[in-house]
């Protein structure tokens, strides 16, 4: 189950979406809401969402410093931007501020769906219309960055090298043992680790941890 809190001013796009997905059927669940980020700060328990899904244009604020608040506030919490915003200036200017993927309003479900499936598990994801180039130019500067984990995996990996078993590392974050050994298993495929042992191993020689 991938849960959701969603930060979006206007109501009838939150009521889309809540009519879209069905945690029965889905496997996506709109825990809640808020319009605005100051408010989520106050209501939103992180132990109850995995992914927020933040609109670009909030009134009276910057996407850039609503997406800098909600990562100091949710350390670890994964930023998916929800927006109509096509521009390629406002993609580069988000992911390079550390959002995981970029959603348009008019994208689909199934694309929708898709994309969360791949945050939940640390990847990045495009939108399709950054500008030639770019992806593969900003994914080589994150494959060969020395903290080349997001804050969840690296708060995950740091969890298991402490000696947390994969059920307490669940425990400890609120989530599913199964969320764990997903972000785990996309993790030591990227680093080419054959198990969560080795996985450390090579992290603590990397200096990542």
């Amino acid at each position: 189950m991938i849960r959701l809190f969603i930060i979006e001013d206007h109501p009838i796009i939150v009521t889309g979406l809540k009519n879209l997905f069905r945690p029965s059927r889905d496997e996506i669940e709109i825990i809640g809401n808020a319009s605005n980020v100051e408010d989520a700060v106050i209501r939103a328990d992180p132990g109850t969402f995995d992914i927020i899904l933040l609109d670009l244009w909030l009134p009276d604020t910057h996407p850039l410093l609503n997406v800098k608040k909600l990562k100091d506030h949710f350390h670890g919490k994964p930023i998916v931007i929800f927006t109509s915003e096509e521009s390629f200036s406002w993609q580069r200017k988000m992911f390079e501020a550390g959002v995981m993927a970029y959603l348009l309003k008019s994208n689909n479900k199934f694309e929708i769906k898709s994309t969360l499936e791949k945050v939940i598990k640390g990847q990045i994801v495009f939108s399709g219309l950054v500008e030639p180039g770019y992806e593969k130019n900003l994914a080589s500067v994150l494959s060969g960055h020395k903290y080349y984990l997001t804050p969840n995996q690296q708060e995950l990996v740091i969890l298991l090298s402490s000696g947390l078993t994969q059920k307490e590392i669940a425990d400890s974050k609120k989530t599913s043992i199964s969320t764990v050994e997903k972000t785990l298993k996309h993790v030591r495929k990227k680093f080419d680790a054959k198990n969560n042992a080795e996985l450390v191993k090579i992290l603590l020689e990397k200096g990542i941890i």
